[in-house]
């Protein structure tokens, strides 16, 4: 008696876009590089860090008068997050995410010229600002994105327009792509995860393993504002401000950096490709941390998205050109209500 056999159909493997493709070539190129020839922090020194209270946060208070900017808070201790609100639950959301070694009073400077129109939240992601840090946890752009999304469900926030500039405009563009059910209109300002034509010196250098964005004395600072700010008083201010939050907090954002770069995100998911809402793709033509020619990449990739380029502006052009950044937020994101 002759046995029948039944062969298995051979399963193809889905093919890889391009998107997908560029993500993970992305990380790759920089991620691999920069983690072979860097050192990782001291997990003792993470489990003793603590953090302080410096003087861009002591003037939110001050600030809060001027224009309604309100704190809040939920949870406690390490698994606390702390934001910063302005409007009524009853005007579209504006959901404004800062990017490395930053927090969310970097927003303040455009907060005039857009309330009275959204209802804003600014998040310190967690790991930030006055957002708890826990070094037993992953800091990966995913773990960030499932994080902001269970956030918004706990304040009840189920529609948002979200803005992200450097790591918050990857962070931005994973939650659109991954919770479309969540986002109206999405801003991706001089964002991170797609590479450009070029390389900036700082990418270069981070192939090398280094890493301006960590500065690790004021020399470091100063040398920081200098890459993120194309105009020079800025930076030189910038540096005035920030010198002692950002020494302090040089093992945090080592250790930070790394989990961004090493928790890749997966790009069997969705990812920037597949972004269906509008998204508008905004730039600083002077940026020397993410070359301008990524601008171009984000907005081939994007189905539905424009460009808006900023001339002689750099990484942060909510602060550079906070009035020029929020005219073109304000009438990008009502057009698409």
């Amino acid at each position: 008696m002759l046995k029948s056999t039944t062969r298995k159909k051979r399963v193809e493997p889905k093919p890889v876009s391009e998107g997908a493709r560029l993500v993970d070539q992305y990380f790759d190129t920089v991620g691999e590089s920069f983690l072979r020839h860097s050192k990782a922090p001291d997990l003792e020194a993470l489990d003793n860090w603590r953090p302080k209270i410096f003087s861009l946060t002591r003037l939110n208070p001050w600030y809060g008068g001027l224009v309604g900017v309100h704190r809040r808070r939920i949870g406690v201790g390490k698994d606390k997050l702390v934001w910063l609100e302005v409007g009524q639950a009853s005007q579209p959301t504006l959901l404004l995410l800062h990017g490395f070694a930053a927090a969310k009073e970097h927003w303040l400077p455009i907060v005039p010229f857009l309330a009275g129109y959204f209802r804003i939240l600014m998040p310190d992601l967690p790991g930030w600002g006055e957002s708890g840090f826990n070094p037993h946890k992953q800091y990966g752009l995913e773990d960030q994105t499932d994080r902001l999304a269970h956030w918004l469900g706990e304040i009840g926030v189920h529609k948002v327009n979200v803005v992200g500039n450097s790591m918050g405009g990857a962070l931005a563009g994973l939650l659109t792509a991954r919770h479309p059910h969540l986002v109206t209109s999405s801003v991706l300002m001089d964002a991170l995860g797609l590479p450009g034509d070029t390389h900036t010196e700082f990418v270069d250098e981070l192939l090398r393993g280094k890493n301006k964005l960590v500065p690790r004395d004021p020399v470091d600072v100063m040398k920081l504002t200098d890459l993120v700010f194309h105009n020079r008083a800025l930076a030189a201010s910038a540096a005035f401000f920030s010198a002692t939050e950002l020494v302090h907090r040089r093992d945090v954002n080592t250790f930070l950096f790394r989990e961004m770069l090493s928790r890749r995100p997966d790009y069997t998911k969705a990812t920037f490709e597949d972004i269906g809402t509008p998204t508008l793709v905004m730039w600083g033509t002077e940026d020397k941390v993410l070359h301008p020619s990524c601008a171009h990449t984000f907005e081939r990739l994007i189905k539905r998205s424009e460009l808006c380029l900023f001339d002689n502006v750099g990484h942060l052009p909510m602060i550079e050109t906070p009035y020029m950044c929020a005219q073109a937020i304000k009438t990008f994101v009502r057009k698409h209500l």
